[in-house]
């Protein structure tokens, strides 16, 4: 017998809500036990993610009216010195709650790339629990056969630095209690968070999943196509072999989780970590929640593009999360 569309809808709905339940069976959540302080930031790597004071007058276009928050497109000037930008425009969705009064506000940091339909998802989520989100638009990172290993450092420090100016704006924000401001941050994103975490002492609350550390580790071990076919394409451009990279790598990049890490708060992080990633690496999320001193976290037996099956589960996590330290 054939089905409609809506018989469709539901029967997906079924089965995705049968694989949510299946994971989480498997999944096991460990609370924060104190294990290392955290270390004060030097002052040569706060002045390394330093930019000028600067108050940009931002464009604001609306997109939609829901009854519980509000939609908002907003565009400014990125403020550096230095070195020259290659995404001179800070561009976010703002997700603005309804509720009456100054509101906490979140930092969402996406996957790299694509139109973050599951991103918007949990934006919405958020905002309509009675946060505001700013979800700040990223282009793809990856490494380019006609730029120097150099100019991967470039962009990520670029990218905190966005981060930070993000967390200007909101600040100044008269709908935004700036005592109480947060991030959320998937894959790239994640390892974002922890960075920003570690030198944007206005943010108080993180959660993190799907990120790991470091970066050259990240980039040299995954399995992911999206990932080996940027860094074949480079070798075989620049005529190199992997070791010539690799030490480049690490002599270059130190923008990175986990080189941050310490100067992190554990008490203050929510992780979401899975055991059969073969894009970031399990090793290496185990090894940034070990470094970021073994925080509050929860594992599931899924792989990096599977997780979107814990997607609810995230949700309800982030927000109860949020509400402890923020609310």
């Amino acid at each position: 017998m054939a089905c409609s569309p809506n018989s469709h809808g539901r029967i997906f709905l079924l089965l995705a809500s049968s694989f949510h339940l299946l994971a989480l069976s498997g999944c096991a959540h460990l609370s924060y036990h104190p294990s290392r302080p955290t270390q004060p930031l030097p002052p040569e790597i706060a002045a390394y993610y330093a930019y000028p004071n600067h108050s940009p007058e931002a464009t604001i276009q609306a997109v939609a009216k829901r009854p519980r928050f509000t939609e908002s497109l907003v565009q400014f000037p990125l403020s550096v010195s230095g070195f020259e930008p290659t995404e001179p425009v800070v561009e976010l969705e703002w997700f603005e709650s309804t509720q009456p009064g100054r509101r906490p506000a979140i930092v969402f940091n996406p996957i790299l790339g694509g139109d973050y339909p599951l991103e918007r998802g949990i934006c919405r989520y958020l905002a309509g629990h009675g946060f505001h989100v700013a979800m700040v638009h990223r282009k793809t990172l990856k490494i380019s056969p006609e730029h120097s290993v150099d100019r991967l450092e470039l962009l990520l420090r670029q990218g905190v630095i966005r981060i930070r100016q993000v967390v200007d704006w909101m600040e100044r924000h008269e709908r935004v209690d700036p005592e109480r401001l947060g991030s959320f941050g998937i894959s790239m994103g994640g390892m974002a968070s922890v960075m920003s975490a570690a030198v944007e002492p206005r943010l108080k609350a993180h959660v993190v999943a799907l990120a790991g550390g470091s970066i050259p580790d990240v980039l040299l071990r995954s399995k992911d196509t999206l990932l080996t076919k940027p860094l074949a394409n480079y070798l075989a451009r620049n005529q190199m072999v992997r070791s010539q990279f690799e030490a480049q790598l690490r002599k270059t990049v130190q923008t990175d989780p986990l080189l941050l890490a310490p100067y992190v708060d554990p008490s203050r992080l929510f992780l979401l970590i899975t055991w059969c990633d073969r894009t970031v690496g399990t090793a290496n999320e185990l090894a940034l929640w070990r470094a970021l001193g073994q925080p509050e976290a929860t594992f599931v037996p899924l792989g990096h593009y599977t997780a979107y099956l814990s997607l609810p589960y995230l949700k309800r996590a982030s927000l109860r999360f949020f509400r402890r330290h923020l609310l």
